[in-house]
């Protein structure tokens, strides 16, 4: 599954991030995952062809064997249009019309099966795991409804119009089907929850809650590898002054506790950005560009937050920050970063050694952490 960037001004998530989805719970395929799947699909054609043209004789419910050949050629030019879209571009709406295509072809081969017990059924299955499996559970809970619609479709039709009896081998089916799609549901959705945590690991920072540096790195592709590459991005670098000597002489229980104040700080002063922990006691946002007068605000609001914690708990907490805006000063953000490191380092140069405070405020080691 891929990751993008959700957009400037997405609040859903205090780093604004989300997966890559056209609708929540929908994976996106690579072109390795589309080939095999559209190949199922030419296998199981194949394999509906040679089944009901080699039958002597099937009750015409509502295409006789001639016609329903017919019908499925036209699935076959269908999917191979759906084939070269889904190569091109992949959406929701287009997977959504291929999933819609396979229910409809797979409920007029089983209302056509001439046995009684109809093993074409089976194929409900594999729409339903060939789309489930492979999308999310947002696509998995609507082909499970199209599947027991259609299945429900069919068995009427057979009943009704083309005369077979209801048996208890028909009761016996229904339930084992009906029983193996929801254990395979239940199942999936365990699984994305574990995909889910482990995605969340992989790209979040623990301490502070903000993106790692593997999670900035992919939102920043999602920023400038586009079409619209030199999108004017504005990209804040933060680095914590002294935050060594605060490891050294209150432990690293209180260090995480400051990182963690700061990461908050950050995060609610740089808005509508993205914003990640570089690394150590180094953050990066990145934010729709901002003028200087824009910028100079959100250190303000930065640098006064910042000393008004230090003052209240007793610590010498404080931050050097520096700037670099794309596309003027690069186009990919270990540039940007570099730019806005040189300028964090001559803001850093020009303030004075901050003094330690003299008390230390004892209550924060017991104060919950910040969300």
């Amino acid at each position: 599954m891929g990751i993008k960037y959700s957009g400037w001004g997405d609040r859903r998530h205090p780093c604004h991030w989300e997966a890559e989805s056209d609708e929540a719970g929908f994976w996106m395929p690579d072109r390795s995952e589309i080939i095999t799947q559209f190949f199922t699909r030419y296998l199981f054609f194949s394999l509906a062809v040679i089944y009901f043209s080699t039958l002597e004789s099937a009750r015409p419910v509502l295409f006789n064997i001639d016609q329903l050949l017919v019908v499925l050629g036209v699935y076959f030019f269908l999917n191979s249009w759906f084939f070269r879209q889904a190569l091109q571009n992949v959406t929701l709406l287009r997977i959504r019309s291929a999933m819609s295509a396979d229910l409809i072809i797979v409920t007029l081969c089983v209302i056509h099966d001439p046995n009684p017990i109809p093993p074409s059924a089976l194929a409900f299955l594999m729409v339903l795991l060939g789309n489930g499996m492979r999308y999310g559970m947002r696509l998995f809970a609507e082909v499970l409804g199209g599947a027991f619609l259609g299945m429900a479709i069919a068995f009427a039709l057979r009943h009704r119009v083309g005369g077979f009896d209801v048996s208890a081998g028909d009761v016996f089916f229904g339930v084992f089907w009906i029983t193996l799609a929801l254990y395979a549901y239940i199942l999936m959705g365990r699984i994305e929850a574990q995909r889910s945590q482990l995605d969340y690991r992989s790209r979040f920072d623990t301490l502070t809650g903000l993106l790692n540096r593997y999670g900035l790195l992919a939102a920043a592709d999602g920023v400038f590898d586009r079409p619209d590459a030199a999108t004017p991005t504005t990209v804040l670098f933060a680095d914590l002054n002294q935050f060594k000597a605060v490891n050294d002489r209150y432990g690293h229980g209180v260090g995480d506790r400051v990182l963690a104040e700061f990461a908050q700080i950050f995060n609610e002063s740089a808005e509508m950005g993205v914003c990640g922990r570089w690394g150590g006691d180094e953050f990066v946002a990145l934010l729709p560009q901002r003028d200087d007068a824009a910028v100079r605000q959100i250190f303000e609001r930065i640098e006064t937050r910042t000393e008004v914690w230090s003052a209240k708990n007793g610590l010498p907490m404080a931050v050097s920050l520096g700037v670099s805006h794309a596309p003027r000063d690069g186009n990919d953000l270990m540039t940007l970063l570099s730019v806005a490191d040189i300028h964090l380092y001559q803001s850093k140069s020009k303030q004075a050694e901050p003094v330690a405070a003299p008390s230390f405020n004892r209550t924060l080691l017991n104060e919950p952490k910040a969300s």
